[in-house]
């Protein structure tokens, strides 16, 4: 298991890609399947930042 400040910057660079996803989707032509499909993408991203908030929280001994 690595520093849990590498997790953070780890953290923090995970947090770009919804942003650019979200920025991408405000457009109103979308089809609703592409939609569908940057949604998804902000989900996987957020779950994959719950991870590492876990790790982070364990690592300095949180209660996660």
């Amino acid at each position: 298991m690595s520093d849990p400040a590498e997790r953070f910057a780890s953290l923090t660079m995970l947090l770009e890609d919804p942003h650019g996803l979200t920025v991408e989707g405000q457009r109103a032509d979308q089809p609703h399947e592409y939609l569908l499909v940057l949604s998804n993408q902000i989900c996987n991203g957020l779950q994959r930042g719950l991870t590492i908030c876990t790790e982070i929280d364990q690592m300095c001994g949180g209660s996660q």
